[in-house]
């Protein structure tokens, strides 16, 4: 018989639930010491706080309400601040508990309540939490020795205290010392500090020493980190507090405000549009169209065929468009729509026609619309919809129309972005794609300064964007690598909801209200553009990119923020039903089946289209799709524009004054986290790679030794994947760097 395979059962499950579990129970901690609180200052006649009372008075008596609920606040921040150390710290904080339990009840001891040895008087005084405690210690001091055993407690009290600070690496400023061959008392250089209202000044000046002291401070407590004092304990503490709890909000404020300041002094031209047209490729000639015998004899193939099947017709005209022409067809009144609609496949053979749509009925009339293919197409260019009467008109309400390029009857296509808010683009190859992307982006630029409107690009094919890179009107450099793309939409997201903050407190309602009542200090609106959503839903962060979207789509638009998000897959793995449902301004392209067409648009019909920037648009004003010709424009173009913008507000400055500072210092961060972790441990870690680091420094913690063999010995993981953890351990400062054949030096 053949041998069954054993199952492999991963344990990640088990320490996602731990950490669950312990946030739950930080959360917990916190809520019930804070209601504590509340009532405590409300009302002291609660019955809620009769069940507390209960609770602290089995821990430290009648003395110990408020110490019990203070050390239950703690111990809360313990399990959310320091996962990793939850399960050291409860031990050690249970036997904090006890000997504060009895500390609290020195009055008792002096009282010589120890000689009854009484189980119910300590009951009767709530401090039996402490009663094993105190009975050992009368038998190791004698009931006689009061002051020995309030020592003792002190002692123990202290060294548990000095016990979490270490595990906690809670660093402390080093004692004066002294050096013996001068004789001169060196005082150990102080940690730097700043005034907690320095984050919030708008000089310049200040802002870059504020920034450069948080430097310092960073640095001063990388070197002490371990230098432990516990005479220090409290300036430490606070030391410690400012840089975990302060050290990235005043990061953030010191980096927004370098960037306004900047912007401020870079004198952008404003005048509109931002680039002539006459750089772009001017089409000559009239318009070609079909002959009209090919149409009528097109129309009598029709009438023709319907007929054999007892349908009876008649033809109402023609809509020339670029590269589609409609005949519209009037059936007679006893005639089924639906009739013609099931007909397609035969009326295609009439017509010799590959690929036909017909529109049952077209809309606002009483015709029904068959749609084949323009035997004299013509491109449309992007200068042709740029510089038309309709774009300027458009131009005087709106700075944010795309131009989507001209209908089938010819007429230009025009939509507002912040009408739509957002737009979900889906295609198959080849079907013209990367084109439209330029064309929206090149009439977003045409309308609007970079003090005006600023993109956030990602591109993971890395060659569809390369053009845009280094212009003034990018926030970012161009993000490539999906792990980036994440934080990139992460800090979409703070920034969302930081405008939403500064909007609440100007009681405005949207992002143009803002600017009216801020004149000089207006927001600039920001266009996220994401070239393939694929390669990021196929990723591990899936849950978090599609959450960041949702977010985006959801809320963006009154503050000034809009998402571009195209993709070549149009399945449900990657347009999930969260991000369709908050993104309803859709367009197709060619795809290949009726299932994308339905993924995409919600009904068929994009799989009729002919390529070559032939596509549907749909939005909520829109029952019925348009179909569309988007405009062409060439490389050879872009190339011009971009050069002539580097030219007009790029002289003198570089990509690093353009670029926010605070997305920088992320990217940068990031790519120092995969770096050091590129195999699950740092960035995209799992909780498996934790756990092996907690192990593994427990090890080196009782060997004294930090080598990558014993690492391997000791977990029974491979070569190298014991070097990653030590390169690990380096970076979260646990050991030294390499140095030689000399061992590594442990902080530990």
């Amino acid at each position: 018989m053949p041998r069954r395979k054993k199952r492999r059962v991963s344990v990640s499950w088990f320490f996602d639930t731990l950490t669950i579990t312990k946030q739950w129970i930080g959360g917990t901690m916190i809520a019930v010491s804070f209601l504590y609180f509340f009532l405590l200052f409300m009302t002291s006649d609660a019955p809620m706080m009769q069940f507390f009372h209960s609770m602290a008075h089995t821990a430290f008596g009648k003395l110990g309400t408020i110490p019990f609920f203070a050390l239950l606040w703690l111990l809360g921040i313990v399990f959310l601040v320091r996962q990793d150390l939850s399960s050291v710290l409860t031990k050690a904080s249970f036997l904090l508990f006890v000997f504060l339990s009895a500390i609290f009840n020195f009055a008792i001891i002096d009282a010589n309540v120890l000689t009854q040895w009484s189980q119910t008087a300590f009951v009767a005084n709530g401090w039996y939490l402490s009663w094993p405690l105190l009975w050992l210690l009368e038998q190791m001091f004698g009931t006689e020795n009061a002051w020995a055993i309030k020592t003792f407690l002190i002692i123990l009290f202290v060294l548990t205290v000095v016990y979490i600070g270490w595990k906690m690496q809670i660093p402390l400023p080093s004692l004066p010392r002294i050096e013996l061959e001068t004789g001169v008392i060196k005082q150990s250089p102080k940690a730097p500090s700043f005034k907690a209202d320095e984050s919030i000044t708008l000089s310049p000046t200040k802002i870059l020493n504020v920034a450069s002291r948080l430097t310092q401070a960073a640095e001063w407590q990388r070197e002490k980190k371990m230098n432990w004092r516990p005479a220090m304990l409290w300036s430490a503490w606070w030391t410690w507090l400012l840089a975990k709890i302060r050290g990235e909000v005043i990061k953030k404020v010191v980096d927004q405000k370098l960037y306004d300041h900047r912007q401020k002094s870079i004198p952008f031209p404003s005048d509109k549009p931002s680039f002539p047209l006459d750089i772009m490729d001017q089409r000559k000639g009239e318009k070609p169209h079909p002959d009209e015998s090919m149409l009528l004899d097109h129309a009598q193939a029709i009438t023709t065929k319907l007929e054999e099947f007892g349908v009876s017709v008649s033809v109402d005209g023609f809509d020339i468009g670029p590269s589609i022409v409609q005949m519209r067809i009037r059936p007679d009144p006893w005639v089924k729509v639906a009739t013609i609609e099931s007909l397609k496949n035969d009326i295609a053979l009439s017509l010799k026609s590959g690929a036909m749509r017909i529109i049952a009925p077209i809309p606002d009339t009483d015709c029904v619309g068959i749609q084949i293919p323009n035997p004299k197409g013509h491109i449309v260019h992007l200068s042709d919809v740029l510089g038309s009467a309709e774009f300027r008109h458009a131009m005087q309400k709106s700075q944010t129309n795309l131009a989507l390029g001209v209908g089938i009857d010819g007429s230009m296509i025009i939509k507002p972005l912040e009408k739509m808010p957002h737009l979900l683009v889906a295609w198959a190859t080849w079907q013209g794609k990367s084109v439209w992307i330029n064309d929206f982006i090149m009439s977003l630029i045409f309308q609007n300064s970079p003090a005006e409107l600023k993109f956030l690009m990602i591109d993971p094919k890395q060659v569809e964007m390369e053009f845009y890179s280094g212009i003034p009107y990018l926030l970012a450099p161009i993000v490539t690598v999906p792990d980036k793309a994440l934080k990139l939409l992460q800090w979409s997201v703070d920034e969302m909801e930081s405008r939403y903050n500064k909007l609440k407190h100007d009681k405005v309602k949207n992002f143009d209200e803002y600017n009216e009542k801020h004149p000089d200090n207006k927001l600039y609106r920001i266009v996220i553009v994401i070239d393939e959503l694929a390669d990021l839903m196929m990723t591990w962060s899936k849950k978090e990119v599609e959450g960041c979207i949702t977010r985006i789509a959801q809320k963006a638009r009154a503050v000034g923020m809009h998402l571009i998000i195209a993709t070549q897959r149009p399945s449900v793995n990657v347009l999930t039903g969260l991000i369709k449902a908050n993104i309803p301004t859709r367009i197709a392209f060619g795809v290949v089946s009726q299932i994308d067409s339905r993924t995409i648009l919600g009904f068929k019909g994009a799989e009729d289209l002919v390529g070559k920037g032939d596509m549907l648009y749909s939005d909520p004003n829109t029952k019925d799709p348009l179909r569309i010709q988007a405009p062409f424009i060439s490389t050879p173009e872009t190339e011009r524009i971009i050069g002539y913008l580097m030219h007009k507000y790029m002289d003198g400055l570089t990509p690093d004054d353009i670029y926010h500072p605070e997305i920088i210092r992320i990217l940068e961060w990031q790519t120092k986290a995969i770096s050091s972790g590129s195999s699950g441990i740092g960035w995209g870690g799992s909780w498996d790679d934790e756990a092996l680091i907690e192990q593994a420094i427990d090890i080196i913690r009782e060997t004294g030794k930090a080598s990558t063999t014993m690492l391997q010995r000791k977990l029974n993981i491979g070569f190298a994947r014991a070097g990653r953890l030590m390169d690990e351990l380096e970076e979260r400062g646990v050991v030294g760097p390499q140095d030689g054949a000399k061992p590594r030096d442990i902080y530990l």
